[in-house]
C-alpha cells in the first residue's frame, strides 16, 4: 500500500541555542513529509531531527528548521516537505507563550544526499555505547537503536557486540550489548541524541556513552558512563567485540575479572542483529 505522507510531531530537542534568544531551549519539531518515495525507519527520522537541531545549534531558527526539511526530504525521498518548530518562551519581560517558524520545502530546494550541505564536525571521535533493556523484545529494540544512530548525518556503526543476557539483583531478566561507533557529534550532543532516542522508546532502553576518543578531561569527566568498569553486563558484551580494549587504561579482561556481576551475566547470540536468537 502507498504511503501518502509520514509525519512527525511533537519531537522535543532540549539545550538547543537559536539566534537573538538567550540562553538554551527547549525546540519542538513537527515533520510533514508528502508522498515519501523511501519507507526510513522512525527512529532513523527522529535521530536525523535530534541531530540536525544539535548540529545548528546557535544558527537563527529559519535555518535551523530548513536544515531539518532538507535533510527529511532527503532521507525520505519526498517532494514535498513542510518543518514547523517551535522554542518556548522563558518567562522574562516581556512575557510571551512561544515562537514557531515554518518552512515548506519541494524538490527543488533539496540536493542529492550525497551532495548534502549541511555544516557537520570535521573531528571524528571513536566511542563505545551501551544498551541495557528488560523489555522482552530487547533485541528488536537494540536493532533499532542502532539503525537509528548509524542514520544521524555524521555517524558510523563500526562494530555491534553479541547479545547477552542479564540477571539482575532483582531477580528480573535483562539483555545487554555495545556498540562501536565513529561519529563526528561531540560528547555533549551524543549524549543528547542517546536521551532523545531513549525517551522515543519510552524508556524500554538505556545507553550510556561508555568511551569516546578525542574529547577533553572535562568533557570525559562529564560522561555518564553507567558505572561500567564495575559492570559485566558492560565489560562482558564490549570485550566479546574488542578483546584489546582498555578502559581508563585499565585491560577489560581484568576488570570483568572483579565484576559483581560476573556470575550473572552471559553470551546469548552472536547473530542477532541479523535476527537471530
Amino acid at each position: 500500500m502507498e504511503t501518502n505522507s509520514v509525519a512527525l510531531r511533537g519531537v522535543r530537542v532540549e539545550h538547543a541555542r537559536v539566534a537573538q534568544m538567550p540562553g538554551e531551549r527547549a525546540v519542538h519539531v513537527d515533520v510533514c513529509c508528502a508522498q515519501p518515495q523511501r519507507s526510513a525507519p522512525i527512529d532513523e527520522l527522529l535521530g536525523a531531527v535530534v541531530a540536525c537541531v544539535q548540529q545548528e545549534s546557535g544558527e537563527p531558527a529559519a535555518r535551523i528548521a530548513h536544515a531539518v526539511a532538507v535533510r527529511m526530504a532527503q532521507l525520505t525521498e519526498s517532494a514535498d516537505v513542510q518543518v514547523t518548530l517551535r522554542v518556548a518562551g522563558d518567562g522574562e519581560t516581556p512575557a510571551y507563550a512561544g515562537v514557531e517558524w515554518n518552512v515548506h520545502v519541494t524538490d527543488t530546494d533539496v540536493q542529492p544526499a550525497d551532495d548534502a550541505t549541511l555544516p557537520v564536525r570535521t573531528a571524528s571521535h571513536a566511542a563505545v555505547i551501551s544498551l541495557e533493556s528488560r523489555v522482552p523484545n530487547a533485541a528488536d529494540v537494540f536493532r533499532t537503536m542502532i539503525v537509528a544512530l548509524d542514520g544521524i548525518p555524521g555517524n558510523q556503526v563500526e562494530g555491534i557486540s553479541p547479545l547477552y543476557a542479564v540477571t539482575h539483583a532483582d531477580g528480573s531478566a535483562g539483555r545487554s550489548a555495545v556498540v562501536a561507533l565513529q561519529t563526528t557529534m561531540s560528547a555533549a550532543h551524543l549524549e543528547r541524541a542517546l536521551t532523545a532516542l531513549h525517551a522515543a522508546h519510552e524508556g524500554a532502553v538505556t545507553c550510556h556513552i561508555v568511551q569516546m576518543s578525542g574529547i577533553g578531561d572535562e568533557e570525559r569527566a562529564a560522561l555518564d558512563t553507567g558505572d561500567a568498569q564495575h559492570r559485566a553486563a558492560v565489560l562482558a558484551p564490549w570485550m566479546d567485540m574488542d578483546p584489546q580494549a582498555t578502559l581508563q587504561g585499565d585491560p577489560l579482561a581484568f576488570l570483568l575479572a572483579s565484576a559483581p556481576d560476573a556470575p550473572f551475566v552471559g553470551m546469548e547470540s552472536d547473530h542477532w542483529i541479523i535476527g537471530g536468537e
